[in-house]
C-alpha cells in the first residue's frame, strides 16, 4: 500500500508539475498577503535570489527577489522581518494571476490582461512614470490609497520593464510608444511635474492599451500617502531590472 501510494502522489506532483502548474503557481501568489512575516513568503516562494537595501531607505528595510516559472516577486521587509509590501511581475504572455484589492469598489487585476486603466478604482489612482530612453529602469504605474476603505492597504498596478510589455489588442512596440509620448509637449509636462497630475488625452490611450504586468500591495497603514509609496518604492514598482537581467527565469512553457 505504501508503494501504491507513493507512486499515485509521484503521479499527481508529475501531473501538476507538467500540465496544471500554473494554477498551482496561482494559488501560491494570489495566498500571499502584505503583513505576513518573511518566513510565510519564504515558505510559498522559496529563498531569494537576492537581498538588498531598499536605496534611500530611512527605516533600513530590505527587498528580496524571488525567481518564479516566468515571474518576478519582490518583497520589502522591515527590521523585524515582516513584510511591508510585495508585488509580483509576470514576463510570460500567458502566465496571467488574478489579484482582487481589497478597495472600494474591489478591483479585479489579472497581470498581462486587464488594461492598467481598465483597474475598476483607476480615475481615482495617482499615476507615475518614468521612460529613460536609456539604460536605467523605464515604469508606469498607478496606485491608490483609500484608507478605511482600502483596509489601510495602499495598492498599485502597471508596467516594470524588468518583463515585456503586452498591448491588450493586436501587437504593437509599447516601449517605443511610451517613449515617444515621453518626448512628445504632454509627456515632457507630465513628468516635469512635482504635483500630483492628471493623465493627458495621450497617455490615457496608452493606459488603456498597456496591459499591467505588475501587481502590488501594502500592508496596513504602511504607505498612507504619496511619499510614504515613494520611501518603498523610490522608482520601479517591483523588481530591479538592472538587478535581475543577468539571472534566467525558469521556464514558463508547457
Amino acid at each position: 500500500m505504501i508503494t501504491i501510494g507513493s507512486s499515485f502522489n509521484g503521479v499527481r506532483e508529475w501531473y501538476t508539475e507538467t500540465f496544471n502548474w500554473r494554477e498551482s503557481e496561482y494559488a501560491k501568489l494570489t495566498g500571499l498577503q502584505a503583513g505576513f512575516s518573511m518566513e510565510m513568503f519564504r515558505k510559498r516562494l522559496g529563498d531569494p535570489i537576492f537581498r538588498t537595501i531598499v536605496p534611500e531607505s530611512k527605516h533600513r528595510l530590505t527587498q528580496s527577489t524571488f525567481a518564479g516559472r516566468g515571474y518576478w516577486a519582490h518583497i520589502i521587509s522591515d527590521e523585524m522581518d515582516v513584510v511591508l509590501a510585495y508585488s509580483v511581475t509576470s514576463c510570460a504572455r500567458d502566465f496571467q494571476p488574478t489579484f482582487t484589492t481589497k478597495t472600494s469598489p474591489p478591483s479585479t487585476i489579472t497581470l498581462n490582461k486587464t488594461p492598467i486603466s481598465g483597474v475598476q478604482v483607476s480615475a481615482e489612482a495617482t499615476t507615475e512614470s518614468f521612460i529613460s530612453g536609456a539604460t536605467a529602469n523605464s515604469y508606469v504605474y498607478q496606485f491608490l490609497y483609500q484608507g478605511n476603505p482600502s483596509g489601510y492597504k495602499t495598492y498599485g498596478w502597471g508596467l516594470n520593464d524588468a518583463c515585456p510589455w503586452y498591448p491588450a489588442k493586436g501587437e504593437r512596440d509599447l516601449l517605443k510608444d511610451w517613449t515617444n509620448w515621453r518626448i512628445s509637449p504632454e509627456g515632457e509636462e507630465f513628468e516635469q511635474k512635482e504635483q500630483k497630475k492628471a493623465p493627458g488625452r495621450k497617455m490615457r490611450e496608452l493606459l488603456a492599451a498597456s496591459t499591467a504586468n505588475t501587481y502590488m500591495e501594502t500592508s496596513q497603514f504602511a504607505a498612507m500617502s504619496d511619499q510614504e509609496v515613494k520611501n518603498l518604492y523610490p522608482e520601479q514598482l517591483g523588481v530591479d531590472r538592472v538587478t535581475v537581467r543577468t539571472y534566467p527565469l525558469p521556464d514558463a512553457g508547457d
